[in-house]
């Protein structure tokens, strides 16, 4: 009996993925719920693993394919009768399979160039994708990212080394103890009228030789790097969205000195009781979940005939990654507690460093909040997550001189950008809801009696 391997469904506005990495080869064996192949879309990457145990008898895609949803992509036999028989190529394949017996490849056929066996060493999807079109032996790169992970640097530094090597590249920059050309004396001139003493030039106390280096060779002065992978779903996503959505930005000032002060107050006890640290997040995303019920046409999304008011709240949550910015989502945010919020804000956040998000993971929001802040931005004009229609911007907050009751005083302040779709939400909507996200924000013990 011969099972077949598909490209399982993976979200609801995923239709397709990239095969990043085979983990078995035909005619290995393998057990059940065992990794196959890691597959990479533009919101995750996932392993496909084994329904049944057996052999692998065929592979129909190979490292770098674009497979469409529900392509076969191999088949599983049982090793029995013509179960260990390569069966007929997936519509989605690029190349035909061959129907006869497969045999292992013999262990030591090199891979050919760009598609160097990856190694599996500590290594992000985007390096590994990176090892492939450069078609770099993973085991003479040195690692030197944190825990031994091999970093986007590493590789290029590999390449640039073997291209070096090869005679590609000109000698390295000469340093700056080779011979110079100092400043000169110009050229005797014939003699002019004095200039009066008082403007005549200074003489500099110190002589300042200037050195001359030698320009940067061709091979060297750009360094060019595949769009591929993450980047590329980013880069597309982006694009879209810019050309769909009417985009228009609103910031506010937000004072989060009580907040502050709170989350001071219960910072030492809720790290010891919850095992988590409480940040400024969770009061967030609540305070926008009750903005929202309040201006139904931010949680929502549109097509070229219908307006969709989301009766749910989705809160999608930006992570910032080596391989590129992912949105894991908070279903129900509104229904859970500010504990509820910094535990699952922190177990998102670690599966998205971890590459271990599932598709459920990173679906269904209607309403997303990005934290530029934490890299210390004041300021950003953030792009709307398709098919949602606003944005919150999140950024750095600061001691800053305020006013209040006729008095300057120090407060913590914040600003946050707000991106709209100008298509459905009009200005004055936008503004009064980030008002509100504010007045929440400002007043905790208002916001926390409408806490569950």
């Amino acid at each position: 009996m011969v099972q077949d391997v598909l490209v399982p469904q993976m979200g609801e506005s995923v239709l397709e993925g990239t095969i990043l990495e085979w983990k078995v080869k035909v005619g290995d064996t393998v057990e059940i719920n065992q990794p196959l192949v890691e597959l990479m879309t533009d919101k995750v990457n996932i392993e496909i693993p084994a329904e049944s145990a057996g052999i692998l008898t065929a592979q129909f895609a190979k490292e770098g394919d674009v497979v469409p949803v529900g392509t076969r992509i191999a088949t599983i036999g049982d090793g029995k009768g013509d179960s260990a028989v390569a069966t007929a190529p997936a519509k989605a394949a690029p190349a035909a399979a061959k129907a006869a017996v497969p045999t292992p490849a013999p262990a030591t056929a090199p891979a050919p160039t760009g598609t160097a066996p990856v190694g599996k060493g500590k290594m992000s999807p985007k390096v590994r994708m990176m090892i492939r079109e450069y078609g770099v032996d993973p085991v003479t790169i040195t690692p030197t990212g944190k825990e031994g992970r091999v970093t986007v640097e590493d590789v290029m530094r590999t390449v640039e080394a073997r291209s070096s090597a090869a005679g590609f590249t000109g000698g390295p920059i000469p340093s700056p103890a080779a011979p110079v050309v100092g400043m000169s004396a110009p050229a005797a001139a014939p003699a002019a009228p004095a200039a009066p003493a008082a403007t005549a030039p200074r003489e500099p106390r110190v002589k300042v030789d200037i050195p001359v280096f030698a320009p940067l060779p061709e091979a060297q002065r750009e360094t060019r790097m595949p769009l591929v992978g993450a980047r590329k779903a980013i880069s597309d996503h982006m694009d879209k969205s810019l050309k769909t959505s009417a985009h228009v930005t609103t910031f506010e000032e937000i004072d989060f000195t009580e907040l502050a002060k709170f989350r001071k107050s219960i910072k030492p006890s809720f790290v010891e009781t919850y095992g988590v640290n409480i940040t400024f997040m969770p009061f967030i995303i609540k305070a926008a979940c009750l903005a929202l019920k309040e201006f139904p046409t931010v949680n929502a999304s549109m097509t070229d005939s219908e307006i969709i008011l989301k009766n749910f709240y989705n809160i999608g949550v930006a992570v910032a990654r080596d391989e590129g910015l992912i949105v894991p989502v908070i279903k129900n945010a509104d229904k859970k507690t500010i504990v509820e919020l910094a535990v699952e804000i922190v177990e998102l956040g670690d599966k998205a460093h971890n590459n271990r998000l599932m598709p459920d993971d990173v679906s269904g929001g209607t309403f997303t909040v990005t934290n530029a802040g934490m890299f210390g931005a004041t300021g950003s004009t953030p792009v709307i997550s398709q098919p949602q229609v606003a944005i919150l911007g999140v950024h750095a907050i600061q001691r800053r001189p305020w006013v209040v009751n006729e008095e300057i005083v120090i407060r913590d302040i914040s600003t946050f950008g707000m991106s709209f779709d100008h298509r459905l939400i009009d200005g004055h909507t936008a503004v009064q809801f980030l008002h509100r996200v504010h007045e929440y924000l400002a007043d905790t013990g208002r916001m926390l009696l409408q806490l569950r």
